[in-house]
């Protein structure tokens, strides 16, 4: 993989990337960088967060002419949040590019302030659809000169019904200029719209890392549609989750939902595209500073959320498309941290749990309530493929210990397994970081379908019944008891 100075930027922007710390190109901007400075018209799928606007806005500053204050770029975003992320990104990427405007255009502020930047010359505007359609409706800003048009989250646009704007947009637009369009998925409408609008473009698609799903519990929940509200509320108050977003399909049942929770005494806000920039602000600030515990959301209204500290996401409606299961899991599990996915599926999209598998390379299990406790080992009648006969873990633990131990070695029995996405590296992971129990201290570990055995020296042993019982390992809840046999 190159260096970010071997891609041939004007040593303005390299010095700005260098402050910024930028060494490597992920690989968006190691496959885009290269094709849009050779002038190629360029269709990027990539996920949130892959490191798009840098992909299309390092060529975008590298052809600017500061000398003519003339809109010779513009960046066209469906949200407000993402108008500004995209205009600060820039801003910085052009920190020592003299004589380079950006401006930044949307829905929300006073059109006569933004009116007044236009007319002071600015060589790259960055707009949402409503507020672009806008100024050029009132003669404010003019495309004539545009040679450098970007698409960014195109398929947002479609979501938010902007499609048409778009497409109005384009065709002012001139003729010879170089178009980049990304967005995470690239349903029918939006490959219709490249087609028409864009010139023989380069297709650069990225996969999903596989490490974000990984780094999730997934989970299903099978159930009649009448009764998915009542369903969730109880797994709501099973899992206790930190902060949870609810994701639905439509605006309107969105708001159904937000209603009927409220009514049941939950913490939820929504989160639609029906609502003012103003609520839309108001409750992305509460969810960001964790005073929110609940969001329900569609997909579009919840793409400017990137927060750490999301433990779970429902998908309280079956996304469209493998694609968008995978975007929305991966609002949880950041930063080294595990997650809760949970999927509802009526008994009629069961067979879509299966396709996602496939796609995604994961593995879906049905739901199991984290705070179920296995006080005792399956029934021996009972023949799961790889469980074997085990004692189950006795009440008293001064009696359990002794029971459990031998040659001063003690067998500790964990009440999960395989089912519960936990492995023996896991397992050894909450040892001894977890429990700081040291490597050579532990013994054989092992891993069957609903729970595990840990063998460790007898003076370790309590000392990781005490740390890890009751903790979460991947998102559900552990509890070790002395094993006996």
């Amino acid at each position: 993989m190159p260096a970010f100075n071997e891609l041939g930027l004007k040593p303005e922007i390299q010095q700005a990337l260098d402050e910024l710390g930028y060494e490597k190109p992920t690989p968006i901007q190691e496959q885009g960088i290269p094709e849009l400075l050779a002038g190629h018209d360029v269709i990027g799928q990539a996920q949130t967060g892959t490191g798009k606007t840098a992909a299309f806005g390092l060529p975008l500053l590298q052809y600017i002419d500061p000398e003519s204050k003339d809109t010779q770029a513009f960046v066209l975003t469906p949200t407000r949040e993402l108008c500004i992320q995209v205009t600060q990104a820039l801003r910085s990427y052009a920190e020592h590019l003299d004589g380079v405007e950006i401006v930044a255009v949307f829905g929300g502020a006073p059109i006569s302030s933004q009116t007044s930047q236009l007319r002071a010359g600015a060589q790259v505007v960055v707009a949402t659809v409503g507020r672009m359609m806008d100024l050029m409706g009132r003669g404010a800003l003019q495309l004539t000169s545009a040679r450098y048009v970007v698409l960014d989250e195109a398929d947002e646009m479609l979501d938010l019904g902007f499609i048409e704007d778009v497409e109005k947009i384009l065709r002012m637009a001139p003729s010879g200029r170089q178009t980049a369009l990304f967005s995470a998925t690239i349903p029918p409408p939006v490959a219709k719209l490249a087609d028409s609008y864009m010139y023989d473009p380069v297709t650069i698609r990225i996969a999903p890392k596989k490490l974000t799903v990984d780094a999730i519990a997934q989970a299903f929940v099978e159930v009649d549609g009448r009764k998915k509200t009542d369903r969730l509320i109880e797994i709501l108050k099973a899992e206790e989750p930190e902060q949870a977003i609810i994701f639905c399909r439509t605006k309107i049942g969105t708001a159904r939902l937000d209603r009927t929770m409220r009514d049941r005494g939950l913490k939820v806000k929504a989160l639609h595209g029906d609502m003012s920039q103003g609520q839309r602000d108001g409750v992305m600030l509460a969810f960001k500073g964790r005073r929110l515990p609940l969001l329900v959301a569609t997909d579009v209204a919840a793409r400017g959320l990137d927060i750490e500290h999301v433990t779970h996401v429902i998908n309280y409606d079956l996304p469209n498309s493998p694609d968008i299961y995978v975007h929305r899991i991966g609002r949880t599990g950041r930063v080294g941290r595990t997650g809760r996915a949970i999927t509802f599926v009526t008994p009629k999209q069961r067979e879509e749990i299966g396709v996602i598998e496939r796609h995604a390379k994961t593995r879906i299990d049905e739901w199991e309530p984290p705070e179920e406790r296995l006080q005792h080992a399956p029934d021996p009648r009972r023949r799961d493929h790889d469980a074997e006969r085990e004692a189950a873990p006795t009440e008293d633990r001064k009696d359990s210990a002794e029971a459990a131990t031998s040659n001063g070695r003690a067998k500790v029995f964990v009440n999960r397994g395989e089912r519960s996405g936990i492995s023996e590296e896991d397992l050894r992971w909450a040892l001894t970081e977890g429990a700081v129990v040291p490597e050579d201290s532990i013994g054989p570990i092992r891993v069957l379908e609903r729970f595990s055995f840990v063998e460790l020296d007898a003076e370790q042993a309590e000392r990781a019944l005490e740390m890890l019982d009751g903790t979460k390992l991947k998102g559900k809840q552990i509890r070790l008891e002395y094993a006996r046999g």
